[in-house]
């Protein structure tokens, strides 16, 4: 009697433990509510809303996930917003009040190509602070004649400000993407020769992509002085340049000016966004017929967060590249 009580109890500790690494697994934050569907515990129960994870369903197929705290127009769109999801498929709100199933797994990312290259990427960062939400933690937000962007967060010289972007432990060997921002004032591209060259430091006036720890460099957005006159703070792809990218960038990285031949320390030049492709006047830098997207295929695979910084060496009152718009897909 005594056995099979033993082997009673070793049965349940074990059910117990199972059940308690799936509540750890699938992040219950809630107790059980149990109702016909996502919807009805929703419905039912106001607490919910703040509760994403696994549910019991009475009339269906037991545990589903539910996505209390997501919606979005459509399934695609509640995952290019929200990368976490992308493991995480289920129920979730469409429209705010139309429950649809979802397999994110299925989905490929925003766009069926990226820079030339076949589908299967996953987007991972999508910043437009022109037309929606704050910067990202990291960068500071601020706004100039009407216009909200992305800058760094001290005022002082020589600084860069970064944010990072998980991957949830993705494995890629490719990244590819797109930014935009803007020059205000002096920019000296990849003059800082100075400083001594370092992708741990502020090696060029833009916007640096990179991975790891130690970094590991995917791609650089930088902004020269101005496109025409022949000057040495201009873009390597500008006429008069005396400077070349640093050898850890090598030729992974987009230039480009503001402005053609003149330039006001306290002058924003919207009118020229950087790194689209156009506006290069004299200057091949807008010669990539890929542009404004970049792609990156690197030696080996990761599972490395990516890390986006904006750098420069002047203070911000001076002269500084700002950015409004950054995607990133891996694949």
């Amino acid at each position: 009697m005594l056995s099979v009580i033993f082997i009673i109890t070793v049965i349940l500790t074990k059910e117990l433990v199972m059940a308690t690494e799936q509540c750890s697994k699938y992040q219950f934050k809630s107790p059980f509510y149990p109702g016909e569907s996502c919807e009805d515990i929703y419905n039912k129960n106001p607490e919910s809303h703040e509760w994403s994870g696994y549910y019991w369903i009475t009339n269906g197929p037991s545990r589903v996930y539910c996505g209390m705290t997501y919606t979005g127009s459509s399934c695609e769109d509640i995952y290019n917003n929200n990368p976490e999801t992308g493991d995480m498929s289920g129920y979730y709100r469409i429209n705010i009040n139309q429950w649809t199933f979802c397999n994110m797994t299925a989905i490929s990312g925003f766009i069926p190509t990226c820079a030339g290259v076949g589908g299967g990427w996953r987007r991972i960062a999508n910043i437009n602070v022109s037309t929606r939400g704050d910067c990202p933690s990291g960068w500071r937000n601020g706004t100039h004649s009407d216009v909200s962007f992305c800058r760094v967060v001290s005022d002082g010289t020589n600084t860069c400000s970064s944010t990072n972007f998980p991957t949830y432990g993705r494995s890629y060997q490719r990244v590819c993407g797109r930014a935009r921002g803007y020059q205000k004032g002096w920019s000296n591209a990849f003059y800082t020769s100075f400083l001594g060259f370092s992708i741990d430091r502020n090696y060029v006036d833009g916007l640096s992509i990179t991975h790891g720890n130690p970094r590991q460099h995917i791609w650089t957005f930088a902004s020269g002085l101005h496109d025409s006159s022949s000057n040495q703070f201009n873009c390597p792809c500008a006429p008069g340049s005396a400077y070349s990218p640093p050898p850890f960038v090598g030729t992974d990285y987009y230039c480009e000016s503001g402005t053609n031949n003149t330039y006001s320390h306290s002058t924003y030049y919207f009118n020229d966004p950087l790194w689209d492709g156009s506006g290069c006047i004299t200057s091949n830098c807008c010669d990539n017929p890929t542009q404004p997207w970049f792609y990156r295929e690197m030696d080996g695979t990761t599972t490395d967060d990516i890390e986006a910084r904006i750098c420069g060496h002047n203070d911000f009152s001076f002269g500084f590249v700002i950015i409004d718009q950054l995607e990133l897909y891996i694949q």
